[in-house]
């Protein structure tokens, strides 16, 4: 009884259904952008370990080290339990899973003040939705400020209602802890704490901003005990990204391309998010408010990517449940339905109508490359770790870097690099320092001798000419020096 007055039955129900999604998704191979492994899983791996590729960024100091610390512990308890699997990458996908249960609950903490059947189906859809579930498993700074900042909403509303210490504390430190993790969403960081401070903010600042310090000097230690200054690396990001306007190398598009970009995300089901959405806005004005402080600051920035400004799409899809509730309890009225049975029957309907909408998003064209992008790539570092008798991985003429990532490859052998015209040559005059290759199919010719082909995963379909991830090997172990074409030393001396 106790636990039901805690969590009602009905969102127990739905966080068995939003756990069951997260944990089938965690358990596959995929991965959305390359910052998901060389920004935080691998920095994470090399905090355990001692032994990860270093990315441009670091060298840089634009990075932090909150997410890889966070993403450390569950990284050697796998280390631990079963070095020599992947153990460690389905425990910090296990874990981001869990902690994005927060999402739901706090969908339906922010609906329930309009009503029981408004929370119901904000935590349903929270639960289903695929733009919430498949960035719940995400190791990236978006993925985990949806985890962060909706329970911070959440908080913000009670704080309002009632101004309690532990709830202001916890809010936040919430919002320091999301500066931390995407200083990006500052705009709607800020409005969410304006949110929070109420009528009484002589009572809410003060507790708000010992969460916030908390905050930030929790960020900040992460750094510290890394060896770096304490969030320095937040300036540094801008003054790249910004001033100099290093992100418009990785691509610029125009103001409006966030707009048009999620419209065909959602395809036909925009028909119905759009105008809903604006319903639920009367309701929830702030919720609109916070999500247009995501989308307009990242519009005036050239570089833009559909990850970005994920916490204002998802607001947007909370404000659309919660219409649509409007809207259903306004048919309900117009067919003048009373008795207790039919609401329920037209509750499971316009849940099972989310359920159509969220399946013509998670298979429209652009969302469905999304549920096995990353597979060959990663998995082919996978299945080059698992040869027999691995002693030494050559990366042969990728046409990228980094391409290798300790974390997915795992195991404590040597990694050379062998790249542009002069790569065979290369190859062969250490060809005895390494016995597993991971290479284009045509490129396999130029390997020294003795090598055939083991698998290219997920390519067995395509031209050959196309099949540009393949694991070779040859019998044999291994002898001599890596010299200067271990995979960090040989990827630096290319400007990598």
């Amino acid at each position: 009884m106790r636990a039901t007055r805690l969590l009602p039955v009905g969102l127990i129900l739905v966080l068995a259904v939003a756990l069951a999604l997260r944990i089938a998704l965690a358990s596959r191979m995929t991965v959305l952008h390359a910052d998901e492994v060389w920004q935080y899983l691998e920095p994470g791996y090399g905090l355990v370990t001692g032994n990860w590729v270093r990315a441009w960024e670091f060298k840089a100091g634009i990075r932090g080290w909150f997410v890889p610390l966070l993403l450390a512990a569950p990284i050697a308890l796998g280390q631990a339990l079963a070095p020599d699997s992947q153990l460690h990458v389905y425990l910090v996908r296990g874990l981001l899973a869990v902690l994005s249960l927060g999402i739901p609950v706090a969908w339906y903490d922010l609906a329930r003040p309009l009503g029981r059947r408004h929370a119901l189906i904000a935590a349903w859809v929270a639960a289903i939705w695929c733009e919430v579930f498949f960035f719940g498993t995400r190791p990236s700074a978006e993925a985990i400020s949806l985890s962060l900042l909706f329970p911070a909403m959440a908080l913000a509303q009670r704080l309002r209602r009632e101004p309690r210490n532990t709830v202001g504390i916890a809010l936040g430190l919430l919002l320091a802890l999301s500066f931390v993790v995407r200083f990006h969403y500052l705009p709607a960081i800020g409005l969410i704490g304006l949110w929070g401070v109420g009528k009484t903010p002589r009572r809410t600042v003060p507790l708000m901003m010992a969460g916030v310090a908390a905050g930030l000097a929790l960020g900040g230690l992460c750094d510290v005990v890394t060896g770096h200054p304490p969030l320095l690396w937040i300036w540094r990001s801008i003054a790249f990204n910004v001033v100099q306007g290093g992100s418009d190398l990785f691509g610029t598009q125009p103001p409006w391309w966030f707009v048009t970009y999620q419209l065909q995300t959602w395809s036909w089901a925009s028909l119905a998010i759009v105008p809903l959405m604006l319903v639920g806005a009367r309701r929830q004005p702030m919720l609109l408010a916070i999500a247009l402080a995501v989308y307009l600051p990242h519009s005036l920035i050239a570089h833009k990517e559909y990850r970005f400004v994920i916490l204002g799409t998802t607001t947007l899809v909370l404000l659309a449940a919660i219409g649509s509730v409007d809207v259903w309890a306004a048919l309900e009225r117009r067919f003048n339905v009373r008795h207790k049975w039919l609401k329920q029957g037209g509750l499971a309907l316009l849940a099972l109508g989310w359920l159509g909408l969220d399946l013509v998003v998670a298979l429209s064209a652009i969302f469905a490359v999304l549920w096995t992008q990353g597979d060959d790539a990663f998995t082919t570092l996978v299945i080059a770790g698992e040869q027999p008798g691995i002693c030494g991985l050559a990366m042969f003429n990728q046409p990228a870097h980094p391409a290798l990532a300790m974390s997915l490859f795992n195991r404590k052998v040597p990694a050379l690099l062998f790249d542009g015209p002069d790569a065979q040559d290369e190859a062969r005059a250490v060809a005895g320092r390494f016995n597993v290759a991971i290479t284009a199919q045509l490129s396999g010719a130029e390997l020294p001798p003795g090598y055939h082909l083991v698998r290219c995963w997920a390519q067995e379909d395509f031209d050959i000419q196309d099949r540009d991830q393949c694991v070779f090997a040859r019998s044999g172990g291994c002898s001599g020096s890596v010299g200067d074409f271990d995979y960090q030393t040989a990827m630096e001396r290319r400007g990598k």
